[in-house]
């Protein structure tokens, strides 16, 4: 009784936290300072793990990526898997799951409904297990997963694993028409110049360590 204690405890602790770091997220505030400056210092657990890298310079605010990502997933009803924000000073962040080194997702799941691909770290969600209990999408800092009245469940980003499998790039990555969007293993992208972890205004990356890397706009 009392491990049960605990472990109800710790998930409800996890959403709170969650939900917090969520606010500045859902708002759009991410000025251009830079608050986390040395984005090689938060090295993965999974040397092969797969990350974002977005361009802020780069991007034109045009949205294909979002509707690439639509177009190639059949987004449930109600749902958004990538979305493009437009922070207070007028720059633009696309944002995705960013398939984290710690998901909290995964963490406060009670059927397991998501597991970390070894072979290259990817968070996948098995949309058959989901009960629609929304601890995963009060969990997350970042509004990854998503809830679909019409299915009763969660859906996510799931990085496009197949068309990778297949040779292929993500379709947001794909369809993206400036190169602001593009991806690779994470200890890779993190040494591209100028990235950081973390805008102000965005979840502390230390609570999930999510693999995104962002160029900031100057």
């Amino acid at each position: 009784m009392d491990n049960l204690k605990g472990k109800l405890i710790s998930r409800r602790k996890v959403i709170k936290i969650g939900a917090i770091a969520s606010t500045a997220l859902a708002l759009g505030i991410f000025p251009g300072r830079i608050v986390k400056a040395d984005a090689s210092s938060d090295a993965p657990k999974n040397p092969k793990q797969l990350g974002f890298k977005y361009d802020q310079e780069k991007c034109i605010g045009c949205r294909v990526c979002q509707a690439a990502c639509k177009d190639a997933n059949e987004w449930e009803e109600g749902t958004e898997w990538r979305h493009v924000l437009t922070g207070k000073s007028g720059n633009f962040l696309s944002i995705s799951c960013n398939h984290c080194d710690k998901p909290a997702c995964a963490t406060v799941c009670p059927v397991k409904a998501y597991t970390k691909r070894d072979e290259d770290g990817i968070v996948i969600q098995d949309r058959e297990k989901c009960v629609g209990c929304k601890y995963c999408m009060y969990a997350c800092p970042y509004h990854a997963p998503q809830f679909s009245y019409d299915t009763g469940r969660i859906s996510k980003c799931h990085f496009c694993f197949e068309r990778q499998e297949n040779g292929e790039k993500p379709a947001c990555v794909h369809r993206c028409p400036t190169g602001a969007l593009t991806y690779g293993e994470l200890t890779t992208i993190q040494k591209s110049k100028g990235a950081v972890s973390q805008l102000e205004g965005l979840p502390n990356p230390e609570l999930t360590k999510p693999s995104l890397i962002i160029i900031p706009k100057a």
